[in-house]
């Protein structure tokens, strides 16, 4: 035995002796390889016999060598309940992501304003700044004074377009007094308040004077024609009384001859008798046929003159009529002037359309010009309804309706609530619009904003031209299509690229 260790030692011995030479022949780095390689041989060998003592369906872990011993049954248990979490808990997620509806919309960006939009103050003449009463930021009502304009000049034009038609009025008077054949002129009240003005002092008298002077012109032609009448009726009446004379002498002559004629067939009377008579009955019958015919000439003279007066009458009446049209016509553009520099009076003064808040002032000097149509502020709307004016993505637009519900959010507030802020579709342009940097379409859309659903914290710091994001409820959808959506469609694309 001793001798068989013996020999083992030496042979032992001699192998170390020969690994030792070896190891002087070989390099340090190829050694520290042969070491690893040698290492994982030896844990391979280890984890077999491990596997080879383990229990069928046994997890056995791998572990490097000189590390803690395999895990226990408890671990191994506590490490299936794992995973079988984190399955569960996936395949419940799907489950989950399939049943579960949320409502679809679409996103646009809004800017918030006002039923009836901000009102710009400005004025149609312009003027001389009298007085500036409000200041920007103030809380106004509507009929409120804002600022006042000098009105001296207003006032100028008024006195002299009332002064105007006093004088006008008083033509007219006149007019209408020849017109219906008046024996004097009843001027209006708005003259008789005026009569004491200097202006209109004049005028007054001045028409009364022509008054009586037509009227008396008339009158004197009227006069005359119904003298002229007159004797013409005289005379027919003498032409008509000599006519009955001569017709009555002419039948006594005749009835005389008819008598006479047999005596002087028997000539018991002269012929001379009998050619004087004849002579008589000649010159009676002259006699009637000239009454006669003076009679018609007188008639004819007396209508002449009838007519005459009343063309007096007549001529008399057009003028005036004529001149009462003109008359007219410019009283017209008179109380028309008038009018006009009463509005002017009232707009001098520059009151607040409605209720609201002013802002954006653009006077502020007391004696400065304000040239026509210039703005001079702006009143935002207060309790109006809220209107969000949104920009929405034309690929969005084929799902935005009239009446669809929506949610307004807005940036600038940080607030925590349940109920979020919401309103309705109130119309979609038709066309797409190009916006102001000329780079970006969209469809415009209005949403009136339910003032119901505004946290009382928010609702008193909403203005109009303030931002906010919009999220329009066009219809439902799982969790799972907004997950998968952007997928497929990617996918769809890819396939489709070249």
């Amino acid at each position: 035995m001793n001798v068989k260790n013996t020999d083992g030692m030496k042979k032992s011995g001699n192998g170390q002796g020969k690994r030792s030479g070896s190891r002087a022949l070989v390099p340090a780095s190829a050694r520290a390889v042969y070491a690893r390689i040698s290492s994982l041989s030896d844990f391979i060998k280890s984890q077999r016999s491990a596997a080879d003592a383990a229990e069928p369906g046994q997890i056995v872990p791998m572990r490097p060598k000189g590390s803690a011993p395999p895990a226990s049954a408890e671990w191994q248990r506590s490490l299936r309940a794992g995973y079988f979490v984190i399955f569960g808990g996936l395949g419940l997620f799907v489950v989950w992501a399939m049943a579960t509806r949320l409502d679809g919309g679409a996103l646009a960006s809004g800017v918030v304003g006002s039923e009836t939009n901000r009102k710009t103050i400005q004025h149609l003449e312009g003027g001389i700044v009298q007085d500036v009463l409000v200041r920007d930021g103030q809380q106004v009502t509507s009929g409120q004074l804002l600022i006042r304009l000098d009105p001296t000049r207003l006032d100028a034009l008024g006195d002299l377009y009332e002064n105007q038609l006093a004088i006008i009025m008083a033509q007219e008077a006149r007019l209408i007094a020849e017109f219906e054949n008046r024996d004097m002129v009843v001027f209006p009240e708005l003259v008789l308040k005026r009569a004491n003005d200097p202006a209109v002092i004049p005028v007054i008298s001045d028409q009364k004077r022509l008054f009586e002077s037509r009227r008396n012109a008339v009158q004197r032609n009227t006069m005359i024609a119904e003298s002229q009448m007159a004797q013409a009726r005289q005379e027919i009446a003498q032409a008509a009384i000599d006519i009955d004379t001569s017709a009555a002498t002419l039948t006594q002559i005749v009835d005389e001859l008819e008598s006479l004629r047999p005596l002087f067939k028997k000539q018991l009377i002269p012929l001379t008798r009998i050619a004087t008579l004849e002579r008589e009955k000649l010159r009676l019958t002259g006699a009637v046929n000239n009454g006669k015919a003076l009679t018609l000439k007188l008639k004819e003279r007396l209508a002449e003159v009838e007519l005459k007066r009343q063309q007096v009458q007549q001529d008399y009446k057009q003028e005036a009529s004529t001149l009462l049209i003109d008359v007219r016509r410019q009283l017209s553009d008179v109380r028309q002037q008038i009018l006009l520099t009463s509005d002017g009076k009232r707009r001098a003064e520059i009151r607040a359309p409605n209720d609201g808040t002013v802002q954006q002032m653009k006077v502020f000097t007391v004696g400065g010009v304000v040239k026509p149509g210039d703005a001079l502020m702006e009143i935002a709307p207060a309790n109006d309804d809220l209107v969000i004016r949104a920009k929405v993505n034309p690929n969005d637009a084929d799902r935005v309706t009239i009446g669809l519900n929506a949610e307004i959010r807005f940036p600038g507030f940080h607030y925590w609530g349940s109920r979020a802020i919401r309103g309705a579709v109130r119309s979609v342009s038709r066309d797409r619009i190009l916006d102001e940097n000329g780079r970006d379409f969209y469809f415009a859309a209005e949403v009136l904003v339910d003032k119901k659903t505004i946290p009382l914290e928010v609702v008193s710091k909403l203005s109009a031209g303030m931002t906010s994001d919009v999220i329009i409820v066009t219809g439902e959808r799982t969790v799972a299509s907004y997950l998968v959506q952007p997928l497929m469609d990617r996918f769809a694309r890819s396939l489709r690229e070249r």
